[in-house]
């Protein structure tokens, strides 16, 4: 393959220009197809969007797994949570625990905030000891939009299996939008929101979104207070100009829930009720976003973009967090006695130059640019996080939260990474279409003992690319292959793995190869992909001396995900997907009560190897829509000798709507229709149980 270097690509925008055919003034190009909505779907191939190239291609058009639900169908669906729009999508489901901030997903045989990367508006936040706790609602969004695999070409270290965007709403210029919903359900629920956005002058646009919520729960210390926040101001003083500042942000007041314990390795359903945390337990998230971005078009075909970020996260938890049965069965041991307090901020600006032209005849858009930011977290804890209590199964005592640790300034992270990054798509022929991408970064991850007054610190430089090449026979089917490479931490960006500086990244590399195509004469769209996504150099024991761990294990998966949306007959509407996949440790050996002992072969910690989810939708009158659907995930390990598993499960949703006028509709949503138990995560010991049936009145008004 010929390479170009980038001074050649850079070298004369005047030139590009030139040669270029003239897009419409905007700071991402993009392809167009025709664009046609199918309502209902969570694919939307033929809109551009973020997450898979930041050069503004559509699914259609990238070569990639990538896909996207807007606003709308969360709204149409009673979707409240932003990361229940990601688990609608094909291949990707929850881990959800309070320590991780309940907010961890699952792609590609990939767990947690580690390798499934979550980020608004293209910025992500430094994961902190395995925890991120925004963005929670769907209330300010416009869409989420999911690209599966490596991911670390766009978005850095940290999405081997997923990269995850939340796209929030922006000022507009044109007619003023206003919105706003109420709702009331199950356990003392109450939610409601305003949104306003539009122009104040031909120069400053505003947007202003606004929710809040609250609910007793179904257990006791499962009560939640949440209130969230997205405001924009935007300003353009020319046409090529255009200036935003934003400021997003929650505060959340969290369930204290940590799980069920299991008898005899089983749920004993007269148990899950009950929750056996202490009577002060805490767990509180504030999350602020301030951002600015400057865009400017200096000609048609050359885009400049920079956006200056600054994060903040508080979060503190203190909960006793373990529970067990007894040896004779008849009480509940409490353990861990912890309190932990983040004090994390992120400091960043991202600048990049996009040139749309053309190169040897052939039509070519470019967008390269620089990464920098510094993230600093300040851990305090109680480590050793001593503290037991026995209590009785069914009359808890709870007490108060009492621990022999004090709780003091543990240790101070903080990573500065400096990045480089360009991609490139180049039009062969009308209908072949090379995009390939690359970025490398210096990582530098300062790590300072409070307590011991020990200091160390640990460079990387990793480099990751992708090529993909796209065939289109036809505006209406696309062929893809690709090939991509990322990089995961061991423990979390801001950690240094087993407490010391000897070891480095995760390294994996992915090969996917898929079709997507449009089904006009139905409204239809749908996708198929197969892939292999190998990570190597995970922590091992060494076989001939099991005390010494060693960075040279191995995991894998191999799969297929396909998917389908359309409006077979005009009123009815469906959208299904299904995800299989071979997920294995090739190579991990772990020490078991002091032997040394080989998982090869067997499924790791917390992977699905079958999801699916089919939601559809029927207007049986003008006025009135019913919708159900149903989502399953398959079993899960909960341990690398997978000698205990959570079982498999299926959730029936549905939803009630009446439209009153074009103004205002009431919403009867039931989630859970048919009361399953089931567990999103766990352990050996304990099982964080899902909701029960729940019902919510939802009214929603634009005016």
């Amino acid at each position: 393959m010929r390479i170009i270097g980038i001074a050649a690509l850079l070298g004369s925008g005047a030139a590009l220009a030139q040669e270029g055919p003239a897009p419409a003034t905007m700071l991402a190009p993009v392809e167009v197809h025709g664009v046609y909505a199918t309502p209902g779907s969570s694919l939307g191939l033929d809109i551009p969007q973020q997450v898979g190239s930041r050069l503004g291609l559509s699914p259609l058009d990238t070569p990639a797994s990538v896909s996207v639900m807007h606003s709308d169908e969360m709204a149409d669906r009673g979707l409240t949570r932003a990361q229940e729009a990601a688990i609608r999508m094909p291949g990707i489901s929850e881990a959800p625990a309070p320590g991780n901030g309940g907010t961890s997903l699952v792609a590609r045989g990939f767990v947690g905030h580690n390798s499934v990367a979550q980020l608004v508006d293209g910025t992500r936040q430094v994961v902190a000891a395995g925890t991120v706790t925004y963005p929670f609602s769907t209330w300010p969004l416009q869409s989420v939009e999911v690209l599966r695999g490596p991911a670390s070409v766009l978005y850095g270290d940290g999405a081997i299996g997923a990269a995850v965007n939340y796209v929030t709403k922006k000022p507009v210029w044109g007619e003023t939008q206003r919105e706003a919903f109420l709702g009331v359900g199950s356990y003392g629920a109450v939610q409601g929101g305003v949104g306003l956005r539009g122009p104040i002058n031909d120069v400053v646009a505003y947007s202003m979104y606004v929710d809040g919520e609250r609910s007793d729960g179904y257990r006791a210390l499962e009560d939640t207070s949440r209130r969230n926040y997205a405001l924009a101001l935007s300003v353009k003083p020319a046409s090529r100009w255009k200036a935003t500042f934003s400021l997003d942000g929650g505060v959340n007041d969290d369930a204290r829930y940590f799980g069920t314990p299991l008898r005899d390795g089983g749920l004993d359903n007269s148990l899950k009720r009950i929750n056996y945390n202490v009577s002060d337990a805490v767990v509180h998230y504030d999350d602020r976003i301030w951002r600015a971005k400057v865009e400017y078009a200096v000609n048609p075909h050359v885009q400049l973009r920079n956006e200056t970020y600054y994060l903040t996260s508080k979060r503190h938890w203190r909960n006793a967090e373990s529970y067990g049965f007894d040896p004779a069965g008849a009480s509940i041991v409490r353990e861990d006695y912890l309190e932990i307090l983040h004090d994390q901020e992120q400091t960043g600006n991202r600048f990049d130059m996009t040139l749309d032209g053309r190169i040897g005849g052939l039509r070519n858009r470019l967008v390269a640019g620089a990464d920098w930011y510094r993230s600093t977290l300040l851990h305090s804890n109680n480590s050793p996080y001593g503290g037991s209590s026995t209590v009785d199964p069914y009359d808890v005592d709870r007490g108060e939260f009492d621990s022999p640790d004090p709780t003091t300034r543990g240790r101070r992270a903080t990573l500065q990474t400096t990045a480089l990054f360009l991609e490139n798509a180049l039009d062969l022929t009308p209908q072949w279409k090379l995009v390939g991408g690359l970025r490398h970064e210096h990582m530098r991850l300062d790590d300072s003992n409070l307590r011991t007054g020990v200091r160390q610190g640990k460079s990387y430089d990793p480099t990751t690319g992708r090529v993909g090449i796209v065939w289109a026979p036809s505006e209406t089917l696309s062929f893809y292959g690709q090939y991509s490479t990322g990089t995961d931490p061991l423990s979390g960006a801001l950690s240094l793995p087993a407490g010391g500086t000897d070891l480095d990244l995760t390294r994996g590399h992915q090969v996917e190869a898929g079709v997507k195509g449009l089904v006009p004469s139905i409204r239809g769209q749908w996708t198929a992909a197969v892939y292999r996504i190998e990570k190597r150099h995970l922590l091992s024991r060494d076989p001939e001396d099991p005390t010494i761990t060693q960075q040279v294990g191995r995991q894998s998966s191999t799969g297929i995900e396909l998917a389908f949306a359309a409006e077979p007959i005009p009123g009815w509407t469906v959208d299904a997907n299904i995800a299989l996949l071979r997920a294995r440790y090739d190579d991990f050996g772990e020490l078991a009560s002091g032997v040394l002992v080989s998982r090869d072969g067997n499924v790791p910690t917390g992977v699905p190897e079958r999801m699916a989810n089919l939601w559809t939708t029927w207007r049986f009158a003008p006025q009135w829509k019913i919708g159900a659907g149903a989502r399953y995930v398959g079993q899960r390990p909960t341990n690398a000798a997978n000698s205990r598993w959570l079982p498999g499960y299926t959730v029936v949703d549905a939803a009630l709507t009446y439209d009153y006028s074009p103004a205002l509709s009431f919403m009867l949503t039931v989630k859970n229709l048919t009361d399953r138990e089931y567990a999103v995560s766990g352990s050996d010991a304990t099982w964080l149980l899902g909701a029960p049936r729940t019902v919510l009145l939802t009214t929603r008004a634009t005016f």
